[in-house]
Protein backbone atom coordinates (compact mmCIF):
# COMPACT_ATOMS: atom_id res chain seq x y z
CA UNK A 1 0.00 0.00 0.00
CA UNK A 2 3.05 2.45 0.87
CA UNK A 3 4.12 2.17 -2.61
CA UNK A 4 0.77 1.98 -4.49
CA UNK A 5 0.34 5.88 -2.75
CA UNK A 6 4.10 6.63 -3.55
CA UNK A 7 3.14 5.52 -7.38
CA UNK A 8 0.32 8.01 -7.04
CA UNK A 9 2.29 10.39 -6.01
CA UNK A 10 5.18 9.96 -8.28
CA UNK A 11 2.13 10.39 -10.69
CA UNK A 12 1.26 13.88 -9.61
CA UNK A 13 4.68 15.00 -9.14
CA UNK A 14 5.11 14.04 -12.99
CA UNK A 15 1.74 16.04 -13.79
CA UNK A 16 3.31 19.20 -12.11
CA UNK A 17 6.49 19.11 -13.72
CA UNK A 18 4.83 19.86 -17.04
CA UNK A 19 2.79 22.67 -15.31
CA UNK A 20 4.59 25.45 -16.56
CA UNK A 21 3.20 25.71 -19.41
CA UNK A 22 -0.46 24.70 -18.57
CA UNK A 23 -0.24 27.37 -15.84
CA UNK A 24 1.01 29.87 -19.22
CA UNK A 25 -1.58 28.66 -21.04
CA UNK A 26 -4.38 29.32 -18.20
CA UNK A 27 -3.20 32.57 -17.33
CA UNK A 28 -3.71 33.42 -21.18
CA UNK A 29 -7.53 32.14 -21.20
CA UNK A 30 -8.01 34.58 -17.93
CA UNK A 31 -6.57 37.33 -19.53
CA UNK A 32 -8.37 36.96 -22.71
CA UNK A 33 -11.71 36.59 -20.93
CA UNK A 34 -10.96 39.51 -19.22
CA UNK A 35 -9.85 41.38 -21.91
CA UNK A 36 -13.44 40.57 -23.54
CA UNK A 37 -15.57 41.33 -20.04
CA UNK A 38 -13.78 44.91 -20.15
CA UNK A 39 -14.27 45.58 -23.74
CA UNK A 40 -17.85 44.05 -24.00
CA UNK A 41 -18.67 47.05 -20.86
CA UNK A 42 -16.62 49.56 -22.79
CA UNK A 43 -18.52 49.31 -25.59
CA UNK A 44 -22.33 48.87 -23.33
CA UNK A 45 -20.74 52.28 -21.72
CA UNK A 46 -19.74 54.14 -25.11
CA UNK A 47 -22.71 52.86 -27.01
CA UNK A 48 -26.15 53.30 -24.11
CA UNK A 49 -24.69 55.09 -20.97
CA UNK A 50 -23.09 57.83 -23.01
CA UNK A 51 -26.51 58.41 -24.94
CA UNK A 52 -28.68 58.05 -21.35
CA UNK A 53 -26.17 60.19 -19.72
CA UNK A 54 -26.96 63.09 -21.95
CA UNK A 55 -30.25 62.53 -22.96
CA UNK A 56 -31.61 64.61 -20.07
CA UNK A 57 -29.41 67.85 -20.34
CA UNK A 58 -29.91 67.65 -23.78
CA UNK A 59 -33.85 67.91 -23.91
CA UNK A 60 -33.85 70.46 -21.39
CA UNK A 61 -31.79 72.70 -23.38
CA UNK A 62 -34.21 72.16 -25.75
CA UNK A 63 -36.99 72.74 -24.16
CA UNK A 64 -35.65 76.12 -22.67
CA UNK A 65 -34.26 77.26 -26.31
CA UNK A 66 -37.89 77.14 -27.51
CA UNK A 67 -39.79 78.48 -24.35
CA UNK A 68 -37.55 81.49 -24.47
CA UNK A 69 -37.36 81.71 -28.29
CA UNK A 70 -41.19 80.38 -28.93
CA UNK A 71 -43.39 81.58 -31.93
CA UNK A 72 -46.23 83.94 -31.77
CA UNK A 73 -48.57 80.99 -33.04
CA UNK A 74 -48.48 76.95 -33.97
CA UNK A 75 -49.87 77.70 -36.77
CA UNK A 76 -48.55 77.80 -40.19
CA UNK A 77 -47.07 81.21 -40.64
CA UNK A 78 -45.52 82.73 -44.21
CA UNK A 79 -43.47 80.49 -46.57
CA UNK A 80 -40.73 83.16 -47.78
CA UNK A 81 -37.80 82.26 -50.84
CA UNK A 82 -36.69 85.85 -50.62
CA UNK A 83 -33.29 86.65 -48.75
CA UNK A 84 -33.44 85.23 -45.16
CA UNK A 85 -32.04 86.74 -41.95
CA UNK A 86 -28.78 86.19 -40.91
CA UNK A 87 -27.47 84.74 -37.90
CA UNK A 88 -24.97 87.05 -36.09
CA UNK A 89 -23.15 87.31 -32.85
CA UNK A 90 -22.47 83.23 -31.86
CA UNK A 91 -19.76 82.34 -29.78
CA UNK A 92 -17.99 79.33 -29.27
CA UNK A 93 -20.18 76.52 -27.36
CA UNK A 94 -23.13 78.86 -27.43
CA UNK A 95 -26.62 76.82 -28.64
CA UNK A 96 -28.17 79.18 -30.71
CA UNK A 97 -31.07 76.53 -32.85
CA UNK A 98 -32.30 73.41 -32.43
CA UNK A 99 -32.17 71.14 -35.61
CA UNK A 100 -36.01 69.54 -36.37
CA UNK A 101 -35.68 65.89 -38.38
CA UNK A 102 -39.48 65.01 -38.71
CA UNK A 103 -38.28 61.81 -40.39
CA UNK A 104 -36.67 60.45 -37.54
CA UNK A 105 -39.90 60.40 -35.36
CA UNK A 106 -39.45 64.51 -34.85
CA UNK A 107 -35.71 64.00 -33.67
CA UNK A 108 -34.91 67.19 -32.16
CA UNK A 109 -30.68 68.30 -31.47
CA UNK A 110 -29.60 71.47 -29.84
CA UNK A 111 -27.44 73.68 -32.60
CA UNK A 112 -24.48 74.73 -31.13
CA UNK A 113 -21.15 76.90 -32.52
CA UNK A 114 -18.14 75.06 -32.94
CA UNK A 115 -17.27 71.45 -33.28
CA UNK A 116 -14.99 70.98 -30.20
CA UNK A 117 -15.41 67.60 -28.23
CA UNK A 118 -16.35 67.87 -25.38
CA UNK A 119 -17.98 70.67 -24.72
CA UNK A 120 -20.15 70.55 -28.00
CA UNK A 121 -20.57 67.16 -29.39
CA UNK A 122 -20.41 64.93 -26.15
CA UNK A 123 -23.22 66.65 -25.16
CA UNK A 124 -25.23 65.62 -27.63
CA UNK A 125 -25.34 68.71 -29.87
CA UNK A 126 -24.92 69.26 -33.64
CA UNK A 127 -21.87 71.51 -33.80
CA UNK A 128 -21.67 73.87 -36.69
CA UNK A 129 -18.38 74.18 -38.01
CA UNK A 130 -17.15 77.65 -37.45
CA UNK A 131 -15.41 78.08 -40.59
CA UNK A 132 -18.78 77.43 -42.34
CA UNK A 133 -21.88 79.48 -43.67
CA UNK A 134 -24.50 79.86 -40.96
CA UNK A 135 -28.41 78.98 -41.58
CA UNK A 136 -29.83 80.89 -44.63
CA UNK A 137 -26.77 82.16 -45.76
CA UNK A 138 -25.21 81.83 -49.24
CA UNK A 139 -22.50 78.90 -48.92
CA UNK A 140 -22.88 75.76 -47.28
CA UNK A 141 -23.86 75.66 -43.55
CA UNK A 142 -21.81 72.60 -42.39
CA UNK A 143 -22.86 70.52 -38.86
CA UNK A 144 -21.33 67.48 -37.26
CA UNK A 145 -22.91 64.74 -34.64
CA UNK A 146 -22.33 61.73 -33.06
CA UNK A 147 -24.16 58.86 -35.04
CA UNK A 148 -24.05 56.21 -32.22
CA UNK A 149 -22.24 57.72 -28.78
CA UNK A 150 -23.75 60.71 -26.65
CA UNK A 151 -27.07 61.45 -27.72
CA UNK A 152 -26.98 59.07 -31.12
CA UNK A 153 -28.36 62.55 -32.73
CA UNK A 154 -27.61 61.60 -36.06
CA UNK A 155 -27.97 57.47 -36.02
CA UNK A 156 -30.53 57.34 -38.42
CA UNK A 157 -28.75 59.86 -41.25
CA UNK A 158 -28.37 57.10 -43.76
CA UNK A 159 -32.12 57.03 -43.87
CA UNK A 160 -32.74 60.20 -44.74
CA UNK A 161 -33.94 60.68 -48.63
CA UNK A 162 -35.68 62.53 -51.48
CA UNK A 163 -38.21 64.60 -50.36
CA UNK A 164 -37.40 64.72 -46.47
CA UNK A 165 -36.54 67.52 -45.01
CA UNK A 166 -34.65 69.02 -41.77
CA UNK A 167 -35.92 72.67 -40.10
CA UNK A 168 -33.29 74.65 -38.47
CA UNK A 169 -35.07 76.82 -35.66
CA UNK A 170 -32.89 80.13 -34.35
CA UNK A 171 -34.18 82.33 -32.11
CA UNK A 172 -36.67 84.38 -34.66
CA UNK A 173 -36.50 82.09 -38.01
CA UNK A 174 -37.05 79.12 -39.49
CA UNK A 175 -35.00 77.48 -42.00
CA UNK A 176 -36.11 74.46 -43.92
CA UNK A 177 -33.74 72.84 -45.63
CA UNK A 178 -34.36 69.47 -48.31
CA UNK A 179 -32.50 66.62 -49.16
CA UNK A 180 -30.22 66.46 -52.06
CA UNK A 181 -28.02 63.97 -51.89
CA UNK A 182 -25.62 61.37 -49.55
CA UNK A 183 -22.21 59.94 -49.77
CA UNK A 184 -19.49 58.03 -48.33
CA UNK A 185 -16.17 59.47 -47.59
CA UNK A 186 -12.93 59.01 -46.07
CA UNK A 187 -11.79 60.43 -42.86
CA UNK A 188 -8.97 62.36 -43.90
CA UNK A 189 -7.77 64.20 -46.41
CA UNK A 190 -8.90 66.46 -49.67
CA UNK A 191 -12.34 64.71 -50.10
CA UNK A 192 -13.09 64.51 -46.50
CA UNK A 193 -12.88 68.23 -46.18
CA UNK A 194 -14.17 69.34 -49.63
CA UNK A 195 -17.26 68.36 -47.96
CA UNK A 196 -17.88 71.49 -46.09
CA UNK A 197 -16.42 73.86 -48.85
CA UNK A 198 -18.93 76.41 -49.86
CA UNK A 199 -19.60 74.66 -52.86
CA UNK A 200 -19.83 71.54 -51.30
CA UNK A 201 -17.15 68.90 -53.17
CA UNK A 202 -15.31 71.40 -54.45
CA UNK A 203 -11.72 70.45 -53.13
CA UNK A 204 -10.37 73.62 -54.62
CA UNK A 205 -12.27 75.47 -52.40
CA UNK A 206 -12.54 78.61 -55.28
CA UNK A 207 -15.69 77.97 -56.37
CA UNK A 208 -17.95 80.55 -55.65
CA UNK A 209 -21.34 79.32 -53.95
CA UNK A 210 -24.34 80.88 -54.86
CA UNK A 211 -26.81 78.45 -53.39
CA UNK A 212 -28.03 78.25 -49.59
CA UNK A 213 -26.80 74.74 -49.32
CA UNK A 214 -26.25 72.54 -45.59
CA UNK A 215 -24.20 69.52 -45.07
CA UNK A 216 -24.78 66.77 -42.48
CA UNK A 217 -21.63 65.00 -41.77
CA UNK A 218 -21.10 62.00 -38.99
CA UNK A 219 -19.10 58.49 -38.28
CA UNK A 220 -19.96 55.84 -40.81
CA UNK A 221 -20.30 52.54 -40.61
CA UNK A 222 -23.12 53.06 -37.70
CA UNK A 223 -20.83 50.98 -35.31
CA UNK A 224 -17.59 52.11 -36.27
CA UNK A 225 -15.48 55.59 -37.71
CA UNK A 226 -13.55 53.93 -40.47
CA UNK A 227 -15.23 56.49 -43.21
CA UNK A 228 -17.57 59.34 -42.84
CA UNK A 229 -21.40 59.67 -44.08
CA UNK A 230 -22.06 62.91 -45.25
CA UNK A 231 -25.54 64.56 -46.42
CA UNK A 232 -26.26 67.49 -48.80
CA UNK A 233 -29.37 69.29 -48.47
CA UNK A 234 -30.51 72.92 -50.08
CA UNK A 235 -32.53 75.62 -48.78
CA UNK A 236 -36.27 76.24 -50.00
CA UNK A 237 -38.08 78.00 -47.63
CA UNK A 238 -37.94 79.67 -44.12
CA UNK A 239 -40.92 80.99 -41.98
CA UNK A 240 -40.44 84.21 -39.60
CA UNK A 241 -41.66 83.26 -36.29
CA UNK A 242 -43.82 86.08 -36.00
CA UNK A 243 -46.01 84.51 -38.01
CA UNK A 244 -46.37 81.14 -37.33
CA UNK A 245 -44.46 77.68 -38.21
CA UNK A 246 -43.87 76.02 -41.05
CA UNK A 247 -45.38 73.59 -42.60
CA UNK A 248 -42.69 70.97 -42.33
CA UNK A 249 -43.58 71.16 -37.97
CA UNK A 250 -47.40 70.70 -38.16
CA UNK A 251 -47.58 67.77 -35.81
CA UNK A 252 -44.48 68.21 -34.17
CA UNK A 253 -44.98 66.75 -30.65
CA UNK A 254 -43.89 68.88 -27.69
CA UNK A 255 -40.77 68.71 -25.70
Amino acid sequence: MAEHVRSRSDGRSRTRSGGPVAATLGVIGELLITVAVVLALFAVWQLYWTTWQVAGPRDQQITQFEQDNAPVASEVGEIRTDTPPPVAGVVDGEIYGVLHIPSWDWMKTPLAEGTAQAAVLDKGYAGHYSTTAQPGEVGNFSVAGHRRTYGNNFRHIDRLKEGDTVVVETTDTYYVYTFRSNEIVEPEGDEAISVIAPVPDDVTFSEIPTQRMMTMTTCHPEYGNSQRFIVHLELVSWTPKDTGIPQELVGEPDS
